[in-house]
């Protein structure tokens, strides 16, 4: 088990301008990632070519585009398959999403 606090996650880095990455968590099989978006900020759109991601937005909103379109607020989710593209723009002041990937994405999981 591998137990990590709030204040120490495995890495902290900077996804884009505006959108920090938080790796809080992962094993072999299920990654656990939060990501924090200023107000027009841009995750550009892209796939994952295996990874599944389910996105839970924990307060703010965000605009998710790509093979979809919606404007996400807090308590919204969504699930993202494999070879789907998507990306999101920051709707809010700043926006809290928790994004779980199975399997995990391998370059977040590198130091």
């Amino acid at each position: 088990m591998d137990i990590r606090p709030w204040d120490d996650p495995f890495e902290t880095e900077a996804a884009y301008e505006g959108i920090e990455r938080r790796v809080l968590a992962f094993t072999d099989e299920l990654m656990l990632v939060h990501y924090t978006v200023d107000a027009g900020a841009v995750f550009p759109a892209h796939t994952h070519e295996e990874a599944e991601q389910a996105v839970y937005v924990i307060d703010g909103e965000i605009e998710l585009f790509g093979d979809e379109t919606a404007v996400l607020g807090a308590g919204d989710t969504f699930v993202v398959g494999p070879s789907t593209e998507h990306g999101v723009r920051g709707r809010a002041e700043e926006t809290q999403l928790i994004d779980a990937f199975t399997p995990p994405i391998a370059e977040y999981a590198e130091r």
